[in-house]
């Protein structure tokens, strides 16, 4: 008889963003240290800048049930928030780059989020 390790949804969640981390950081290309400012993306968490992304490419995509309406779809397939996305670029289907920043605060860990939390600072057509 086998038994099994049981493992928890917080472990597999907190193991899941890492790895999300971890990656993000091996492909990006500047290492410029990110500001720790507060951003008016997620107000009520007192969300924080984590790590700058410059120029992913990401697709725009539909989402009736976040409060922007949009999510942004990374080459990789994971989901990132669309926090202050310009109205000239919220159209289903739209490919673009954008450059802004993940962002954190201290109970993320444990909740079960998607998409990851992004402030879009730039974006441009691809």
């Amino acid at each position: 008889m086998v038994t099994q390790c049981p493992v928890t949804k917080q472990e597999i969640m907190r193991s899941f963003l890492t790895l999300i981390c971890m990656i993000t950081w091996l492909v990006s290309c500047q290492q410029d240290e990110v500001p720790s400012v507060a951003s008016s993306c997620y107000p009520s968490v007192k969300a924080i800048r984590s790590e700058r992304i410059t120029d992913a490419a990401v697709t725009v995509q539909a989402s009736g049930g976040l409060a922007t309406g949009y999510q942004l779809v990374a080459s990789n397939g994971v989901a990132w928030s669309a926090c202050n996305l310009p109205d000239e670029f919220k159209r289903n289907g739209l490919a673009i780059s954008v450059s802004g920043y993940l962002l954190t605060w201290p109970e993320l860990e444990l909740m079960n989020l998607s998409p990851l939390p992004f402030e879009v600072t730039g974006a441009k057509l691809r």
